[in-house]
């Protein structure tokens, strides 16, 4: 049996597509895009989270947030139409329905706008507002981008032909996956901290009271993401000269990063494997399990922000008594 390595046939017509990551070229854009930020807040009704307070600011590069008034953050409550709706979820439909024809006004006007970013909209805002265009099907249509049930983008059309992209939404936590609070400490002090709200005051009987301090918490959000996002997009902007704006997730911006300024096709190429070498490759993959007993003596024990939670026990070692306070043995 010979134990020269087998060369790999690509059987079947040969692919148009390239064997191997060609490297990227640099952009050639001259100027960093402007983008929107927006959040929702809802109030638990029936069991169930209804959108009440929802809003939205323009950031354009090289722009102060710090400088900028509050009123440049356009805000719309569901309370504001209690006198003419006297149902919570109509009042609420018609906030969003509100919201969604003013963002679709300004990205109209604003020719280079069509991203906007929301911090968590892979899974929770991403679910509100959905739900919201669902309910104009033929006014608007929507195409989402899923995976791993997360929705990392839903671009937005105007009416039922999907040629001109009136506007994207995508998370910006996919980007800069980091608590917002924390996020605006490192990248913007300048603006403050996230502000506080007693959540469980947030239901329809409390809205009336809470009214302005929930509008208050949800414009400092908004402006804490602008200038989080304002910030992120200059570094990589100034170190690389790639726009956060062109990526969707961190896992692609790394990559493109690297395929432009890092990767040699010609020297290192990463090659793409054809369908039957990948699967000759994936046939040399076999089951593998391995049982590690660790065990010490005098130990101390920390679980940190229980990221790795696990039960602990401990054994005597053979041949010995175990301690009374556990400090020695086998920890399974």
């Amino acid at each position: 049996m010979s134990d020269e390595p087998v060369e790999v046939v690509a059987m079947g017509k040969k692919s148009r597509r390239p064997d191997h990551i060609p490297a990227l070229k640099a952009i050639k854009k001259i100027k960093r895009s402007p983008f929107i930020v927006a959040d929702i807040e809802a109030a638990l009704h029936d069991d169930v989270h209804v959108p009440c307070a929802v809003g939205f600011l323009v950031v354009k590069p090289g722009e102060d947030l710090a400088s900028k008034s509050e009123y440049y953050i356009e805000t719309y409550f569901s309370e504001d139409n209690d006198f003419s709706i006297s149902d919570f979820k109509k009042r609420s439909e018609r906030m969003m329905l509100d919201f969604i024809e003013r963002l679709a006004a300004v990205v109209s006007d604003e020719k280079e706008i069509r991203t906007v970013y929301f911090h968590n909209f892979s899974r929770y805002d991403g679910i509100i507002v959905t739900r919201a265009f669902t309910s104009q099907i033929g006014k608007y249509s929507f195409q989402t981008v899923m995976r791993k049930h997360k929705m990392y983008e839903l671009k937005v059309y105007r009416g039922n032909e999907k040629k001109k992209l009136l506007f994207r939404i995508r998370d910006s936590y996919l980007l800069l996956p980091a608590a917002l609070n924390n996020l605006a400490q490192d990248l913007c002090p300048k603006l403050g901290s996230k502000g506080t709200i007693p959540y469980e005051k947030l239901r329809l009987e409390y809205l009336p009271e809470i009214g302005q301090q929930l509008l208050a918490y949800l414009k400092q959000d908004i402006r804490l993401l602008g200038g989080v996002m304002l910030k992120a997009q200059e570094i990589y902007w100034n170190l690389y000269k790639i726009d956060i704006v062109d990526t969707i997730t961190l896992s692609s911006l790394a990559l493109s990063i690297f395929r432009m300024h890092y990767y040699d096709p010609k020297s290192w190429p990463i090659h793409i494997p054809t369908r039957n070498q990948e699967r000759f490759i994936w046939r040399g993959y076999y089951g593998h399990a391995d049982v590690y007993k660790p065990y010490g003596y005098n130990l101390y024990y920390y679980n940190v922000n229980s990221l790795y939670p696990f039960i602990m026990k401990t054994f005597p070692m053979p041949g010995e008594r175990g301690s009374q306070d556990g400090t020695s043995g086998i920890i399974i």
